[in-house]
């Protein structure tokens, strides 16, 4: 019986320990470079020759594959002339529906972005219309791949953000789903499902 106590002592440190380390070490860049990138390119038709394309800035979606539930990631381009608020809007519009024939699986039908504020200490306040979370099928898994697409997607494109705060009709929600904690700003990227 002392032995079991004494691997319990032992296992216990090292297992709060672990988890400390990954709660504040956020997982860095590299770990999505081994996720699958979709590009899609945009044409760009020029309806008269004085017209010289506008300039562009790549993001990266974070999009879900219908088969596995897994999150993608898809390259996007958007007008680099538009300031921050207008390109994350523009990006999060992307993100619910990726391309013209394809909507986001994770992210419930008939959802939009109401809006966005941005404070000066880098939080986007990222509100939406109440079919995020009215629609939302439930589950962990799914709640996590919905809150991972967005907070992953906005966080990997936007380095002056430094948090996330999802809102649904403009107040704070407890959960999306019931499952993971949506009353704080997210700071780290959520890791991908597989």
């Amino acid at each position: 019986m002392k032995k079991f106590w004494y691997v319990i002592g032992l296992l216990t440190p090292c297992l709060l320990g672990g988890t400390w380390y990954l709660y504040t070490h956020p997982p860095y860049e590299e770990l999505f470079d081994a996720l699958p990138v979709i590009e899609i390119v945009e044409e760009t038709v020029l309806s008269s020759p004085e017209l010289s394309p506008r300039p562009t800035w790549q993001v990266t979606l974070f999009v879900g594959d219908g088969a596995s539930g897994a999150l993608k990631r898809q390259v996007r381009e958007l007008d680099a002339e538009q300031d921050v608020s207008q390109r994350m809007r523009q990006t999060i519009e992307y993100l619910i529906q990726p391309t013209p024939e394809l909507r986001n699986p994770v992210i419930p039908e008939q959802t939009t972005l109401l809006g966005i504020f941005l404070t000066n200490t880098g939080i986007a306040y990222l509100n939406f219309d109440r079919h995020l979370q009215d629609s939302h099928v439930g589950g962990l898994s799914a709640e996590l791949a919905t809150l991972g697409a967005i907070v992953n997607t906005i966080l990997f494109n936007f380095k002056e953000i430094r948090q996330v705060q999802i809102l649904v009709e403009g107040s704070e929600i407890e959960t999306l789903a019931g499952h993971v904690d949506c009353r704080k700003p997210f700071s780290n990227m959520l890791l991908p499902s597989s």
